[in-house]
């Protein structure tokens, strides 16, 4: 593989527990200061791999557990505010986190207690997937057969934890596709659920590529271009040829 060249992956996650629970706002808080940062990502941007079918993508864990155990509808609204933007470097977001908690603890003398919150932590596996890409264009007509762990790994979780150079969008930057790139970078940053992100992102790509190749079909001299239907017809006529029942299997 050369140096410019991309290897799309998958990943699968290992969950385990990452040795902290809370019961209350000040121990959530504690361990939201407290526990490493692929934890802290456990709990708010994996959120979409566990639910990557859903019509419109759940709040993070920390805002579900403070509505369901703490019956604090409008804090967890706004704790699903600050940790559900899939695209911001994770020490930022602890610190939003922190902030609405601190802002919470602050007005309320007396913390509920409710049912215990465990902290959990994930390890990446990577595998590569049978396709590696030398030009931007390849990632288009590849996209429709990655699945959805894939497409979580290179949009997200690359930017997010690394490494770099699985970064699907600083590729597409680095060689020259800036449209691709900020095309997956905006659906992305929408927080979307899965299966509706992989499937607009290709959309959106494949019709940003109508132009060039109908500007690159139009730059093409006659010549080229009847060559280009004679090939067509040709194709089309050995299709007509061929005998009822002579398709591969």
């Amino acid at each position: 593989m050369s140096d410019t060249a991309f290897q799309l992956s998958t990943v699968a996650h290992l969950e385990f527990p990452a040795g902290r629970t809370a019961t209350d706002l000040p121990s959530l808080r504690e361990g939201i200061a407290q526990v490493p940062a692929e934890s802290l990502f456990f709990h708010t941007a994996r959120v979409a791999v566990r639910h990557p079918r859903a019509h419109d993508l759940p709040p993070n864990d920390f805002a579900s557990w403070t509505a369901v155990a703490l019956q604090e509808p409008e804090l967890a609204e706004r704790l699903a505010f600050a940790g559900t933007r899939p695209l911001v470097e994770l020490e930022d977001q602890r610190a939003s986190l922190l902030r609405v908690l601190d802002d919470a603890m602050s007005r309320k003398h007396e913390q509920e207690e409710g049912a215990a919150f465990h902290f959990i932590n994930a390890r990446s596996v990577k595998a590569a997937l049978p396709f590696t890409v030398e030009h931007p264009e390849q990632v288009v007509h590849l996209w429709p057969h990655v699945d959805s762990a894939a497409v979580f790994y290179h949009l997200v979780e690359a930017r997010v934890l690394g490494p770099a150079r699985d970064d699907l969008v600083a590729w597409l930057r680095a060689r020259g596709a800036a449209r691709l790139a900020d095309i997956a970078e905006e659906r992305t940053m929408g927080g979307l659920p899965l299966l509706r992100l992989h499937r607009e992102i290709g959309a959106r790509w494949r019709r940003s590529l109508i132009g060039p190749r109908l500007l690159q079909r139009a730059e093409k001299s006659d010549a080229a271009r009847r060559q280009e239907a004679r090939e067509v017809v040709a194709r089309f006529a050995g299709r007509l040829r061929k005998p009822p029942g002579d398709d591969p299997e």
